[in-house]
């Protein structure tokens, strides 16, 4: 890992690096497809084979078509808070973060979740105190893999990019980080939305599978 005293922010993605979520985006992805005869995802490891970002491309991936793509935009937001219940925080987000919040490390948040859900997450958790900048879908003209979210966030801190460090667990994360120049660092969990496999494609700068490793250099 980088030596602590380089980095003076560390921005987080949430879907499957602080949160545990898969189970319901790939629910609510799933009853919306339904809805509109589109077939969808019968099994979680299928979901987690299709999912990219951004969610456009996603869906243009699994066969909705162009006249329907806000239909089952709206569709997911609506059932999505059915299965909100089913999400839960990581065991040892809170404590990690509130560590490197002691130590200055400035932290905050860009993520593909509708910005309302995301605001609402971190505040049902109680996590929404540590982070000074907070990107969500609707706060950028451009999603992961683009590199605008982060260069977003970081204009929200101000944080020159070698100072800053992105954490996350698909693809599309360690693309945004190379594209934006900030060093990249994989998460691999079992509950993840990419394998390590498919992070490696990338080459990000470090691979981490708790985020307890972000403190000990």
């Amino acid at each position: 890992m980088p030596n602590r005293n380089n980095t003076r922010a560390i921005i987080f993605d949430v879907s499957g690096t602080l949160m545990d979520d898969i189970r319901s985006v790939w629910q609510a992805n799933a009853d919306a497809y339904r809805a509109y005869g589109i077939g969808g995802f019968k099994t979680l490891e299928e979901f987690r084979e299709r999912i990219r970002l951004p969610i456009a491309q996603f869906h243009r991936d699994n066969n909705v078509p162009p006249h329907l793509m806000e239909s089952v935009d709206r569709k997911f937001r609506e059932i999505y808070p059915v299965y909100a219940p089913l999400i839960d925080v990581f065991p040892e987000v809170a404590g990690v973060l509130a560590e490197l919040q002691s130590r200055n490390i400035l932290l905050g948040v860009v993520s593909s979740i509708p910005t309302q859900f995301l605001s609402e997450h971190l505040q049902d958790f109680a996590l929404d105190r540590y982070f000074t900048a907070l990107i969500g879908q609707e706060d950028c003209d451009e999603q992961k893999p683009s590199p605008k979210p982060l260069l977003a966030a970081l204009d929200l801190l101000g944080v020159d990019k070698q100072d800053a460090m992105y954490v996350g667990d698909m693809e599309e994360d360690m693309m945004a980080a190379k594209a934006a120049g900030i060093t990249a660092t994989a998460i691999t969990r079992k509950e993840g939305y990419h394998s390590r496999r498919r992070l490696e494609k990338q080459k990000p700068d470090y691979f981490i599978s708790d985020l307890n490793e972000l403190l000990f250099v």
